[in-house]
């Protein structure tokens, strides 16, 4: 404990002796110091805790009376000094002599006890108002009148008044008479009921117009009487211009907008709400909204947004007085500043324009527009949700319109729609337990459900190919058939590409076969389509490794004279020795190879060609065997006419052989190409004659030097009279045209004494000459 110094005043030093004797110095807590009268003048009363007067001096008592707390005046009764003379004096401290040290004592402790009340009193004192003028709100104390006695710095700044102007003075005083009568109720109400009360209140002051949430709380006396009031005022204006901006922003949000507290009550809305809903009440449950029966999932989903704190969204349908609506709805959680869900803020917008459209869009993008059925991606759809997710066995039919071109060539595009249109329709009558889709433009794609018995399928298949016929139906599509393709399995075992890819198998065997026919897919099948990868893999290397050469066949007169030379591919490939030529250019025709291939041909023949009618006088033609796909290429004439060019061989010595399958795409422009070419001074050699559709209408229409007759006729004339007068009828009607013709296939002395007395023209085959490599072909020129 610190010790209280005493500075003791004495006449003489009779005074320090007596006190001495006394015991004074044995007093704990204390130090004592004695001075003169004479001497006071030469000390720091600040330095001292108390001041003992031993003798009255009223000039040095004048001079102390600045703290009079700090005084203690001795008191000689004997002399009749009264302690009410120095009273007047402001002393309040008194000593009585004679002394004694008990009650020396007493006197000192209950002075030190006062300093330390009064220290302590002090010191909340100071804390207190540090604390009021520190506070970031306005806070005050009234008496019972409702007057003011003390307010802090934040309430002094916004009103604009000092404490000495304020303290007195009632609320319509302080705020200019903006605000009185409420006030003086509020104080009211808290001193009587002797409880607090919160409430919003605006205050102008010189900070501007201000809300304030203020809390107001009962001051109590130490005899419980009611004293006064105590005030706080929250400046919250910050916050209702955000409550303001929020409830404009909510106001004129396009969408439907509600906020809930964690008890699902409605607590706030906008007026797209109500006009979504229909309502016309504040606070109501989302369950009178969405449906009763909905309850527990609007439960459920609160309890996800709340306790996981994460967003959700979903889609409900709700039925309103304007019909059935679909709605999407947002649910985000309310976090305040701890961290705590308070509520949740939803978002419902009605998106049923939007879905309907959606629904509109997904029925175009899944359905065929012209006939109503399912396309592709429906196709693919229906597949994969009615039988990959259940794992069902499916029997596929595929099918593909023949000489469907023909329709829209000759009788134009709307003819050809109007067919499938029709077709469709009783195409669906005739598979109605089947899934019918159209993937392309005459590609037809019919799904069951279920492995189909091999008679059931049949008899559907056999149906479809009468009903294009017109047998055994009211309906007949003129000029077209259907070539089919019908695949088993199960979905579960292999993808849907894998099952398509089959089906596709089976159509293309159909249509190799002679179309107007149906195939079952077959595990040899596959096998063929790997092997056509494989052949076509290779292919694209064949020309680096100089796989790739020509074979010539020599034509002859019919006695016998060397007249041209047929080129013809071959593949010096082991692996691939017995595959017909004919079906390795059907797969390089199929992966485009044909173009690079057809390149290397052309120069071949060409350089050939111009080597060997360099020097000769009787010259030899060289003919080259063209595609549809070549001659349907835009730069087909420019690139013969660059080959010639480049080569320098004579367009004479030259000859281009083309089949009908040349002429059924675009008939009219692969005319014009083939005119421009016989112009330059090339022959043009129809192929295969008399297989095609209508042969002898081409024999009028192109511009032709000769015509092949196939071999098929050729062999057959041994066999059938009907054959020979074919035979004869081609040529008699080539001659009339002035067109040379050449006999294929020619293979023994029989056949050709036959077309002799026909007056053929040339003769080609085994008979004279198997097709030969250059260097023999050279060893016979």
């Amino acid at each position: 404990m610190k010790k209280l110094k005493i500075l003791i005043l004495q006449e003489n030093e009779t005074t320090e002796q007596k006190m001495s004797e006394l015991g004074l110095f044995l007093l704990k807590g204390y130090s004592f110091e004695f001075i003169t009268f004479s001497n006071y003048l030469k000390i720091n009363l600040e330095d001292f805790d108390f001041i003992i007067f031993d003798t009255y001096n009223e000039y040095v008592l004048e001079c102390f009376k600045i703290n009079p707390e700090k005084l203690i005046i001795s008191v000689d009764i004997l002399k009749e000094e009264r302690p009410s003379d120095y009273i007047k004096k402001g002393v309040v401290n008194f000593l009585l002599k004679p002394y004694s040290l008990k009650e020396i004592r007493l006197t000192l402790e209950k002075l030190r006890e006062s300093i330390t009340i009064k220290t302590e009193a002090d010191e909340n004192k100071r804390n207190f108002f540090t604390l009021l003028d520190n506070i970031p709100y306005m806070a005050w104390f009234k008496n019972k009148n409702s007057e003011y006695m003390i307010v802090n710095n934040e309430f002094k700044e916004h009103c604009g008044k000092d404490i000495d102007t304020i303290k007195g003075k009632g609320d319509h005083f302080v705020w200019n008479g903006m605000i009185g009568e409420n006030c003086r109720l509020y104080d009211l109400q808290v001193m009587n009921e002797r409880k607090q009360i919160v409430f919003d209140e605006v205050i102008p002051g010189k900070k501007g117009y201000k809300h304030f949430n203020i809390y107001k709380v009962p001051v109590v006396g130490i005899d419980n009487s009611i004293i006064g009031t105590m005030g706080i005022a929250r400046d919250i204006t910050d916050l209702k211009n955000k409550d303001v901006k929020f409830d404009i922003m909510l106001e004129n949000m396009p969408f439907a907008v509600f906020t809930k507290n964690r008890e699902g009550d409605i607590i706030k809305s906008n007026s797209a709400f109500f006009k979504l809903t229909g309502f016309d009440r504040s606070i109501i449950k989302e369950d009178e909204l969405l449906g009763k029966e909905d309850t527990e999932n609007i439960l459920q989903e609160d309890k996800d947004v709340i306790f996981n704190k994460k967003s959700i969204q979903l889609v409900k349908i709700i039925t309103t007085k304007d019909g059935e609506k679909v709605l999407e709805v947002h649910k985000s959680p309310i976090i305040d500043i701890s961290g705590e869900v308070i509520g949740i803020i939803c978002t419902i917008r009605d998106i049923t324009d939007m879905k309907n459209q959606e629904t509109k869009i997904r029925k175009m993008a899944y359905t065929d527009s012209l006939t109503g059925l399912a396309n592709r991606r429906g196709l693919y759809s229906y597949i994969d949700s009615e039988l990959v997710s259940k794992n069902l066995d499916a029997t596929i039919m595929f099918m593909d319109l023949d000489n469907f071109k023909y329709l829209n060539d000759n009788f134009g595009h709307l003819y050809g729609d109007k067919v499938l249109i029709d077709f469709s329709e009783e195409l669906q009558k005739v598979c109605k337990d089947g899934f019918v889709s159209r993937i392309g433009g005459d590609e037809f794609v019919i799904v069951w459900k279920g492995k189909m018995s091999d008679i059931i399928i049949i008899e559907i298949a056999e149906r479809i190919l009468n009903l294009l016929t017109g047998k055994k139906s009211k309906v007949k599509f003129t000029k077209i058939s259907a070539s089919i393709g019908i695949v088993m399995g199960n979905t579960a075992e292999e993808s849907t590409d894998s099952f398509l890819t089959k089906g596709d198998l089976a159509l293309y065997k159909a249509k190799e076969q002679g179309k107007n026919q149906y195939v079952f897919y077959n595990s040899d099948l596959d096998k063929k389509r790997c092997l056509d990868e494989e052949i076509d893999q290779d292919l694209r290397n064949a020309l680096e490794k100089e796989e790739l050469e020509l074979y010539y066949q020599p034509q002859y007169t019919a006695d016998k004279k060397l007249f041209g030379l047929e080129a013809l591919l071959r593949w010096n490939n082991e692996k691939y020795r017995n595959i017909p030529i004919i079906d390795i250019i059907n797969i390089m025709e199929k992966s485009l190879l044909i173009d690079e291939i057809g390149d290397f041909i052309i120069r071949s023949a060409f350089n050939f060609s111009k080597e060997i009618n360099e020097n000769r006088k009787e010259k030899i033609l060289v003919s080259v065997n063209i595609s549809a796909l070549q001659i349907m290429k835009n730069k087909f004439v420019k690139n013969i006419k660059k080959q010639i060019n480049e080569i320098g061989v004579d367009p004479k010595n030259i000859g281009l052989e083309i089949t009908e399958t040349v002429l059924l795409q675009n008939i009219e422009e692969n005319i014009l190409k083939i005119k421009e070419l016989k112009d330059m001074g090339l022959e043009i050699s129809l192929d295969d004659f008399g297989t095609g559709y209508s042969s002898f209408s081409y024999l009028v229409k192109l511009p032709l030097t000769n015509i092949k007759i196939d071999k098929s006729f050729i062999w057959g004339m041994k066999e059938a009279e009907e054959y020979r007068t074919l035979v004869r009828l081609c040529i008699d009607t080539a001659h009339a045209l002035n067109l040379k013709v050449v006999g294929e296939g020619v293979e023994t002395e029989e056949e050709l004494e036959i077309l002799k007395n026909m007056k053929i023209d040339y003769i080609q085959g085994y008979l004279f000459s198997r097709p030969l490599p250059k260097n023999e072909i050279l060893t016979i020129i």
